[in-house]
């Protein structure tokens, strides 16, 4: 019988990205700022 192997997301620590790959904060932030800022530049003063 083979060792118990756990999950790639589970055994790999969170801060190191395979490929380059977004964390899902970057990705969250990608999406919210702009947001933001069209929201206060679209606000009327």
């Amino acid at each position: 019988m083979t060792p118990v192997r756990y999950p790639r997301h589970r055994a790999a620590p969170a801060r190191r990205s395979s490929g380059g790959a977004m964390s899902p904060l970057v990705f969250v932030l990608l999406i919210t700022v702009p947001a933001v800022v069209a929201v206060a530049a679209l606000r009327p003063r």
